[in-house]
């Protein structure tokens, strides 16, 4: 049986694992529960189609598994760490994923147009959402993992449109689907 690009993400993401510190799971059954199968339960919220922004991306946490579910989508993986990029773009050639990688802290970024932005851990939603607006399109939509506690964010330009449950390992973990207005355009 052969395996699929999602098992071989995994794989890929176990072998440069202890080189890069990715993570400490070495278990691929545990690491689709922790990781793979929160990020693939963000998709319902996403918009088929579009630029996806993943920021502080890592070893490719939440925006690989999507975009492997949603070929529709063009990824932009911002991960500032040198040596995640670098395993972040052997992952875009391994798999041959539609997607640009960069090694630079999002805020450096020129605006970059996007429909999507996902993140997991990076900031607190509200810092991040502001982080991003500059490089969203109208309409866009940010998928965002926050504690299971964890009150919306209020950001200009930014409304809540929906909050999910998600398992990941045996615990909650909840996702907040913001919708983007450009408030900088004119009326």
């Amino acid at each position: 049986m052969s395996k699929t690009p999602l098992d071989l993400y995994v794989s890929e993401v176990l072998r440069f694992s202890k080189a890069l510190n990715l993570t400490s799971i070495d278990n691929a059954k545990v690491f689709k529960q922790r990781f793979i199968q929160p990020s693939l339960a963000m998709c319902s919220m996403l918009p088929g189609t579009g630029r996806l922004l993943d920021v502080g991306s890592g070893m490719g946490i939440p925006g690989v598994p999507i975009l492997l579910a949603k070929p529709g989508l063009y990824g932009l993986l911002v991960e500032r760490r040198k040596k995640r990029a670098e395993f972040l773009s052997h992952i875009k050639r391994f798999l041959n994923l539609r997607a640009d990688i960069y090694d630079e802290d999002i805020q450096n970024l020129p605006k970059l147009r996007v429909n999507a932005i996902v993140a997991r851990a990076v900031a607190a939603p509200g810092r991040l959402l502001s982080m991003c607006s500059r490089h969203c399109e109208g309409g866009a939509v940010a998928v965002l993992s926050t504690a299971r506690k964890a009150k919306p964010a209020s950001v200009q330009g930014w409304q809540l449109s929906g909050i999910d449950n998600v398992q990941s390992g045996g615990e909650g973990v909840m996702v907040h689907r913001y919708v983007y207005e450009d408030v900088s355009r004119e009326t």
